[in-house]
């Protein structure tokens, strides 16, 4: 028994040391889809899923069959990269923006953030650090990458994300790419996932984005989709899109991402097989302590 007791130790010691061994890029996302569950204005029209011009305010969201209300948000923003265009009047601008609905300001349902062209780290914070789901980061096709970091106060798992794609009456979701990458206390990336714009699903909400002065458009159909770290969680991702003005050659068009990103730990539900095996452990427990007791 004791020769026993000192290989399991051994091994345990050395299953240790092999996982603290392992590179931080071993870490990866999962991805999924999930419900969007909102307040909002009905449309006056009748037209649309909701008024896109107002706040529009995220109660909760469903997937794996759980529902998610606790959330975190984006408190830290850094701009890494911010390439800029030049308008015909000599006007420059970097193709990054903070974006919202054009009656945000005077509906009290949920806090906004900034229309503005050139947004500050600050500004960014105020863009995504909220949970209107009409307050946006705006990226413009007009040069070629933006990059930013965002942080949240506690680590978390698990990222929804939502992106301004196609016209309400067609059956496109998403229309740009974003690539993601979770980083560790270091700033080195131990996970990434680059998010397609074929990979979102309707939100069933839609929103219009005003940037002043650069752009007033809408409305359009919002896509949404998450990703999950396997066993770890982050406070950081950097959140990346290149080429975005489709002029360089044989690199994707990402399209210049319009999105939100909001945070949450999330319990992983176990799976069957685990559940059957957890009680098939335990029963076998309770068998071998019967059996010490008849015995000892």
């Amino acid at each position: 028994m004791k020769t026993i007791f000192v290989q399991t130790i051994a091994i345990a010691t050395s299953a240790a040391s092999l996982m603290m061994s392992l590179p931080a890029q071993a870490a990866s996302f999962t991805a999924f889809s999930f419900k969007t569950n909102v307040t909002a204005t009905p449309d006056p029209t009748g037209n649309l899923l909701n008024d896109p011009t107002r706040d529009i305010r995220l109660d909760s969201v469903e997937f794996n069959q759980q529902t998610i209300s606790s959330f975190e948000v984006v408190n830290q923003a850094k701009i890494l990269r911010n390439d800029t265009y030049t308008l015909s009047d000599g006007s420059v601008f970097g193709v990054l923006h903070s974006g919202r609905g054009p009656n945000t300001p005077s509906d009290n349902l949920v806090v906004e953030g900034p229309s503005k062209a050139n947004p500050t780290d600050q500004d960014i914070v105020n863009s995504l650090g909220n949970l209107n789901l009409n307050s946006i980061l705006v990226t413009r096709e007009n040069a070629n990458q933006a990059s930013i970091e965002v942080a949240f106060a506690n680590p978390v798992n698990t990222f929804f994300f939502w992106e301004r794609g196609g016209n309400p009456s067609g059956t496109v979701a998403g229309d740009s790419d974003l690539l993601v990458e979770a980083l560790d206390d270091n700033n080195a990336v131990i996970a990434s996932y680059k998010i397609l714009r074929q990979n979102y699903t309707k939100a069933d909400y839609n929103i219009s984005t005003v940037v002043e002065p650069i752009l007033n458009n809408g409305p359009f159909n919002i896509g949404s989709i998450g990703i999950s770290l396997n066993g770890i969680t982050t406070k950081t991702l950097r959140l990346t899109s290149s080429n975005n003005n489709g002029l360089i050659p044989g690199i994707p068009n990402d399209n210049g991402p319009d999105f939100k990103v909001i945070g949450a730990n999330v319990e992983a539900v176990p799976e069957p097989s685990m559940i059957v095996g957890a009680l098939i452990a335990g029963g076998l427990g309770m068998i071998f302590q019967r059996k010490r007791t008849f015995t000892g």
